[in-house]
């Protein structure tokens, strides 16, 4: 049995060290997209400012550097611009640890996407103690959660990136819309890409509109959070399981 242990151990280690065939990664990508209508709906409900989509927290500090619009929070380019960084910092620091461990084994995802489920759980906490306003944009408390959802939504998107589906950015659908439209076999019966990006548009659609009904309730943007973390979770412990590449 004594010999037994190291000879298990070391197959643990390879296996987690395996780097995962990613023939059906885009599905948990496509659970990423719905985690960011999700989040984003509810975190521009609540705090008017963007946690996935960049884009549209550039504009917003662009106008902020403006005054404008004058019914909008006196902080709201603050919180565009934390969110900005943090969403950089997110791509940057993941990125930069996964690489030397290698971007696509099962125990570098699985780690991070932990990591990514932890934090919005975090915040879902944070919220459910008041420590976090959940509808108070004006609240200076507010720039302790935007960190915490920004950081883990670049981590994801530099995972979609090292997994090689760059048809599936999880996190914007302006360039999802125009390759979508330009693509040459467009009407082709057999077209992964054009699908992959249909299927990224109506699940970002899909999780907007969830979170949007859900911030109608009382604690919703709470809720939405909780679903967003466990969602990331799961992801995170289904890495362990997929598959390995071809040698």
């Amino acid at each position: 049995m004594a010999d037994g242990r190291p000879h298990s151990s070391k197959q643990l280690r390879q296996y987690l060290a395996a780097p995962i065939n990613t023939h059906h990664a885009d599905l948990p990508l496509l659970a990423c997209c719905f985690v960011t209508g999700i989040i984003d709906a509810g975190a521009y409900n609540a705090w008017g400012t963007f946690m996935g989509m960049q884009t549209g927290n550039t504009i917003f500090l662009a106008l902020g550097v403006a005054g404008l619009p004058t019914n909008r929070a006196p902080l709201q380019w603050l919180r565009s611009l934390l969110a900005i960084f943090s969403f950089m910092m997110g791509s940057l620091i993941s990125s930069a640890l996964a690489r030397p461990f290698g971007t696509t084994r099962r125990l570098t995802l699985s780690i991070s996407f932990l990591l990514q489920g932890l934090s919005i759980l975090v915040a879902a906490i944070l919220i459910h103690i008041d420590a976090i306003p959940e509808n108070n944009p004006d609240s200076n408390r507010v720039l302790i959660g935007i960190p915490l959802l920004a950081w883990q939504f670049g981590a994801q998107v530099a995972a979609s990136r090292a997994l090689g589906y760059s048809e599936i950015p999880t996190t914007v659908l302006t360039s999802v819309y125009n390759d979508l439209a330009s693509d040459p076999k467009l009407w082709t019966w057999k077209n992964a890409k054009r699908n992959r990006r249909a299927a990224a548009a109506v699940m970002v659609l899909g999780g907007g509109i969830c979170g949007g009904w859900l911030s109608r309730l009382r604690d919703g943007f709470g809720i939405v959070l909780w679903i967003g973390g466990a969602t990331k979770a799961i992801l995170g412990l289904a890495w362990l399981f997929y598959g390995e590449a071809a040698p």
